[in-house]
């Protein structure tokens, strides 16, 4: 049965066997707060997965706006849903016990508001066996917000998690929902911390952490996630519903070229971001860059992550960068206290 969002919409090859995997190859995770909508989306990207040896465990924040009703809907053995009985009010909890009650080999995790191409968990669990890595990541395309909210044909596209090689360096942002990683990784590097606790936040806190491990950390180059952040979105979470995110989802299963057309979006917002430095536009960044590098660079050399002087500086205290996050994104206004 097709999860009732989708029934009238998804191609013939949407449905997926419903016997659970007795030994899934890997188990994603997916941290959720009261956006069933967007979680709609998440989950039917996963299904459309080129391989299926996979389970998708669903971590709800204390959800209370039927999330797990829209989880049922999907009518898929191997996706399963646990709610906390209190929210947390960020994705450290919620992963947490996303991961200890993963069963596959090797654990990737999603975003409730992003979503997988088809290829990338085939592609992610070649290269990370091939490059015998304990943890690879790829660059996301990530949908830069539409004015005034509008969605239309020409959205615009900029690429993130991009190194300047092909090891992990601390200073590039890197989005969970890019990541597959082993179990003996996740195991051996320990459960997320508490966002409270940081001044950054807790995925690069992970990250950081199995990186100064001395784990092998390999870059994928190949664009096979697209985000739809949340936390870049003013009131994001005021609404039930995003255009943006119903929008790259039908382009996504619908359009072929799409991705290459995002690519495309994406190449020329970075090329033009470089000339803002190369034409003297952005020189206060410029000045900013000539700073940041003898900090971060003194930060990592005594085990801190380079981002954490900047955060503490604007921020002032530990926990301080979500809260930012849940002012912009409204949770404030709702209670809730999940950030992305």
């Amino acid at each position: 049965m097709r999860h009732r969002l989708y029934a009238e919409r998804l191609p013939s090859f949407a449905p997926a066997p419903l016997r659970m995997v007795p030994s899934p190859r890997v188990s994603i995770v997916i941290a959720t707060y009261n956006r069933a909508r967007l979680l709609a989306h998440a989950i039917e990207s996963v299904r459309r997965s080129t391989i299926a040896d996979w389970e998708l465990i669903v971590v709800g924040d204390g959800c209370s706006d039927g999330t797990d009703a829209v989880v049922r809907g999907f009518d898929d053995a191997r996706i399963t849903f646990v709610n906390l009985p209190e929210n947390v009010g960020e994705q450290s909890a919620p992963n947490n016990e996303g991961v200890r009650r993963a069963r596959g080999r090797y654990v990737a995790f999603l975003n409730h508001d992003d979503m997988y191409f088809p290829d990338h968990l085939e592609r992610a669990l070649a290269h990370l066996e091939s490059e015998r890595a304990d943890l690879v990541w790829s660059p996301l395309l990530v949908a830069l917000p539409a004015a005034g909210g509008r969605v239309s044909d020409d959205a615009r596209f900029r690429l993130s998690g991009v190194p300047f090689g092909d090891d992990y360096d601390p200073r590039v942002f890197v989005f969970a929902s890019a990541w597959v990683l082993t179990r003996e990784l996740a195991a051996r590097v320990g459960p997320w911390r508490s966002a409270r606790d940081l001044f950054v936040s807790p995925s690069q806190e992970w990250l950081f952490r199995a990186w100064t491990s001395g784990a092998r950390l390999r870059f994928h180059p190949r664009a096979t996630v697209l985000a739809v952040p949340s936390s870049a979105r003013d009131g994001s979470y005021l609404a039930s519903a995003s255009p943006e995110h119903d929008a790259c989802a039908a382009a996504m299963r619908e359009q072929p070229g799409f991705r290459d057309r995002a690519l495309a979006s994406a190449a020329l917002s970075g090329e033009r971001d470089v000339n803002r430095y190369r034409f003297g536009v952005s020189w206060l960044a410029g000045l900013r860059a000539l700073v940041f590098r003898p900090v971060a660079a003194l930060a990592m050399a005594v085990g801190v992550h380079p981002y954490a002087p900047f955060v503490a500086l604007r921020y002032g205290r530990r926990g301080s960068l979500v809260s930012a996050i849940r002012r912009k994104t409204g949770l404030l206004g709702l209670g809730g206290r999940r950030a992305r």
